[in-house]
């Protein structure tokens, strides 16, 4: 059975993980909606943030992670090294 969510969790580092979240929001809502997102919510919790996106597809899912805009976001987390979680599946 397919699970076309995503769940992408950040950590916060040098800089708190709201401040990544404030500064890429737009970015990554926009990649979202253009691959076709039909679900998405922001969580914060004590140690960052999760963004969590549904797509109808896996592929569609795909795609989205290989935008740009999505890649330079996941690289600018506030920890690089252990402050990323990307998490196929798992959403509601």
């Amino acid at each position: 059975m397919s699970d076309p969510w995503l769940l992408i969790e950040v950590l916060d580092g040098e800089t708190p993980a709201s401040t990544w979240r404030r500064t890429y929001f737009d970015a990554l809502l926009k990649a979202a909606i253009i691959d076709r997102a039909v679900r998405w919510s922001w969580r914060t919790h004590e140690r960052g943030v999760v963004f969590e996106i549904a797509f109808r597809t896996e592929a569609i899912r795909d795609e989205f992670c290989d935008q740009p805009a999505v890649k330079a976001a996941l690289e600018a987390v506030p920890d690089p090294r252990h402050g990323l979680a990307i998490t196929p599946g798992g959403g509601d």
